[in-house]
């Protein structure tokens, strides 16, 4: 691993606490051990997707990016040094030149070193898969037919982020079962077009069946919502933790598919209670009735004094870094230009560009005013401080949503309990969906 695999994963560990891979995940042997695997995965977090799915997988795998990143010095390095070819598109370069790439895919998985697509094509925030390109069923069967005793399988992963733009909100994945390329070798020499695109419909499904979607996002969000409501989780140590969104995202996936296979009848009956349901919030002025009633009042409220605790601290590493610290949201979401999908990667950048020259300068000042021992201290205390200010900053908004539960009154809270209950007892197939 490079120093800059190391930085950029424990950046981004920092910004996302990582609860581990749901499935069942290949060793990670060097072929001829356990195979070779072009990993396919969905594709909603910009740059931070890459280094997201070599977190989860635990090893390190090459992976494609758009030309552009290398059209300036510093982008050509981190690209070089992460292990990443460019993908040459038809507006913005000359195609001709993947082919080079191509050759570059092939040979690293001859070597029996695994490749990551996002066979999506790009990075976006909507609620569904987008139409699949055909480039991960075409390197897998061009080198096949290069190398056609390559144990070669293509796995998919489903990436999931709780909220991707807010920082330290947990993320996970779940994986496939994987799709089996070889049985199309011998059509690919016949007719590699129709064996191409045979091989981007099983990516396609196979894709599908690990990725949570919904009609829109806010039915996405609703799965998810419920699927917390139906699922109590007990214990709050890190298997817990990393129990608790692995299994809700699973439950979440089932309820959608639920509700792809029922009829217009049972999803207007669902419909009818969700606007029933979310007609009492509105009558008890709650904003968001799917987020307010997910934990119980003991949770809110032990959550809520932490929080407050913390509130000093983050105080003092806000003026350790005031101006940085108000500024990296607003620069990040600038240079994003609307693309909430990226809106996270930049505030990783935008962060360190701010801070880390900040908290230096402090350091150096603090030093030469009253000695390297404070100078030290105030290089450790700068960062830290500033650590929790920015969980603090981002938590907080969370937590006042949540605290409008707690002042509904017994009468209240019974209602809305009934309400919810209706809510999941209409839902179509919802046991079925739970138990596949």
């Amino acid at each position: 691993m490079t120093s800059v695999d190391r930085l950029t994963e424990a950046l981004l560990r920092l910004f996302y606490p990582v609860r581990g891979l749901r499935g069942d995940v290949p060793e990670s042997g060097v072929y001829p051990g356990s195979g070779v695997y072009i990993v396919v995965a969905n594709h909603p977090n910009g740059l931070l997707d890459p280094l997201m799915l070599r977190l989860l997988l635990g090893r390190r795998v090459g992976f494609l990016a758009k030309s552009t990143f290398w059209d300036t010095a510093p982008g050509r390095w981190v690209m070089e040094k992460s292990g990443a070819m460019p993908v040459y598109r038809a507006h913005e370069a000359d195609t001709s030149r993947n082919e080079a790439t191509f050759a570059r895919c092939r040979k690293t998985l001859s070597e029996g070193q695994w490749l990551a697509l996002f066979p999506e094509g790009k990075s976006h925030s909507e609620p569904t898969l987008q139409p699949l390109k055909s480039g991960a069923a075409r390197i897998a069967l061009s080198t096949l037919a290069e190398h056609p005793n390559l144990p070669l399988r293509i796995l998919p992963v489903g990436l999931f982020y709780e909220d991707k733009a807010i920082f330290r909100t947990r993320a996970t994945g779940s994986v496939g079962a994987a799709v089996a390329v070889a049985d199309l070798a011998e059509a690919y020499r016949d007719d590699p077009r129709s064996a191409v695109s045979v091989l981007t419909e099983r990516i396609e499904a196979a894709l599908g069946a690990v990725v949570l979607q919904g009609e829109n996002e806010q039915l996405r969000q609703a799965f998810y919502a419920v699927a917390g409501w139906t699922l109590p989780v007990s214990g709050t140590d890190a298997a817990s933790a990393k129990s608790a969104i692995a299994e809700r995202e699973e439950q979440a996936r089932a309820l959608a598919s639920a509700w792809q296979r029922s009829d217009d009848a049972a999803r207007a009956r669902a419909i009818a209670a969700f606007e029933t349901f979310q007609q009492r919030m509105d009558e008890l002025g709650v904003d968001d009735p799917l987020a307010v009633l997910a934990p119980d009042r003991g949770r809110v409220l032990a959550r809520t004094l932490g929080l407050l605790a913390m509130a000093p601290i983050a105080a003092l590493g806000a003026v350790f870094a005031w101006v940085p610290y108000r500024m990296i949201r607003w620069i990040a979401e600038r240079l994003a230009g609307g693309n909430t999908d990226v809106v996270s990667t930049m505030k990783v950048l935008v962060g360190v560009a701010l801070l880390v020259p900040v908290y230096v300068g402090e350091a150096v000042a603090v030093g030469l005013w009253q000695g390297w021992i404070a100078g030290l201290a105030m290089a450790l205390l700068g960062p830290m401080t500033g650590f929790v200010a920015l969980r603090f900053d981002e938590r907080l908004s969370v937590r006042l949503q949540l605290l409008q539960g707690l002042w509904l009154g017994s009468d209240a809270r019974a209602a809305v309990d009934q309400e919810r209950a209706a809510l999941i007892a209409a839902l179509p197939d919802v046991r079925a969906g739970f138990s596949a």
